[in-house]
């Protein structure tokens, strides 16, 4: 897209995502902030985010602090952020074993 101000996303969570952001609201003003730079920003490069390795290759992380998000893209005319599971480090990379493949 040509004009970024017309380009729009959304983010969409999971359960046990909402579960944990719900108790966390620091950390999702933090994520959205992450997303929304990777997306639009004008230093996208400053988001610390990696590609999950191994059958969940579609899946991304970002670092926020001691949590982690997880979350993938679905896209279509907008670009759809699904956050799967957030948390703390230790407890997300633990989770990740029984999340759902899309």
């Amino acid at each position: 897209m040509d004009n970024m101000e017309d380009f729009k996303y959304e983010i969409h969570y999971t359960k046990v995502a909402d579960k944990f952001f719900a108790s966390h609201e620091n950390v999702r003003v933090q994520y959205k902030a992450a997303i929304k730079e990777l997306l639009v920003g004008e230093h996208p490069e400053n988001i610390d985010v990696k590609r999950i390795k191994g059958e969940k290759n579609d899946y991304y992380r970002i670092k926020l602090g001691n949590y982690r998000v997880v979350y993938t893209i679905v896209k279509n005319k907008i670009v759809v952020i699904k956050t799967m599971i957030a948390g703390a480090r230790n407890d997300v990379y633990k989770k990740m074993g029984g999340l759902k493949l899309l």
